[in-house]
């Protein structure tokens, strides 16, 4: 048997390693795999990527008005593997506005955040741009979302209607996961927000402190009063290449039911769209 020198061998590790990544850690890609099974083999293949791109537009629906109520594109790239880059590509506005916003340099980018994943978890790195929409593109975060999908409890389902040379999983998570996972990421952007309150009240009086220091609370209390009493679901609809194992789509719809500051129940929906691009 023929012996590798060092540099080849070094090469052959390496390629070895890359092909496992994408395979799902050495387990080899199986198109016909259990929707379970299907679903873990894509999430580590993705996890070895070192880049790619994706896009895609999020839009607020609510019971009382049919219409969409606002909406947002957005694209990100992943680079160096662990890096990550998230902008908003439309200002946001109402999704039935007769007439568009007049798109423009200033606010084609309308904001930009960058993070880094460090032991599993996405870390805030930065944020440029439009304060409030910038504490929100983290929860548009793909790879967060499936990164949260994979750990929290769910039913997983072969969906019908998927196009030729593809696969599509129906992922419903618990009840109780699915507000919990979105109490985590609503905690996440008030502190953004509070973070931005903080440095804009370093410029004002004592007293300009005080109320931006209350008001933030006020707000923090009322949003974990209306999630405590609120029901919330949340589907995702992965569509994955069967030959590839690469994913294609990751469409998700969250409805939340809860009683406002009125005590009267309300139920809104964010529709979120995301395309990967190799």
């Amino acid at each position: 048997m023929q012996k590798l020198k060092p540099g080849r061998l070094a090469a052959a590790v390496l390629l070895s390693t890359s092909i496992c990544l994408w395979l799902g850690g050495c387990g080899l890609w199986n198109p016909n795999s259990e929707p379970e099974a299907l679903f873990k083999q894509t999430l580590g293949g993705l996890a070895g990527k070192d880049s790619f791109r994706f896009t895609g537009k999020a839009a607020i629906r609510t019971e009382s008005n049919k219409e969409f109520r606002e909406s947002v594109a957005y694209e990100g790239i992943l680079t160096e593997h662990d890096k990550l880059t998230i902008r908003s590509m439309l200002p946001a506005q109402p999704a039935n506005a007769k007439k568009p916003k007049q798109v423009t340099v200033s606010n084609f980018h309308a904001a930009e955040s960058g993070f880094r994943r460090q032991d599993g978890e996405w870390v805030h790195l930065f944020s440029e741009g439009n304060g409030m929409l910038s504490t929100s593109l983290a929860r548009f975060n793909p790879l967060a979302q499936l990164d949260a999908i994979g750990r929290l409890p769910k039913q997983i389902k072969e969906a019908s209607g998927a196009a030729r040379g593809t696969r599509v999983l129906r992922i419903e998570l618990n009840p109780t996961a699915a507000r919990g996972w979105l109490a985590e990421q609503l905690e996440e952007e008030m502190g953004g927000i509070r973070q931005q309150a903080n440095q804009a009240a370093q410029i004002g009086s004592s007293r300009d402190k005080r109320e931006l220091a209350d008001a933030w609370k006020k707000g923090d209390a009322q949003m974990k009063q209306m999630l405590d009493q609120s029901e919330v679901g949340m589907v995702y609809y992965l569509t994955i290449d069967k030959r590839s194992g690469f994913p294609l789509k990751l469409s998700s719809e969250t409805n939340i039911r809860y009683l406002n500051l009125h005590n009267q129940e309300e139920e809104e929906s964010l529709i979120n769209d995301v395309s990967f691009i190799p």
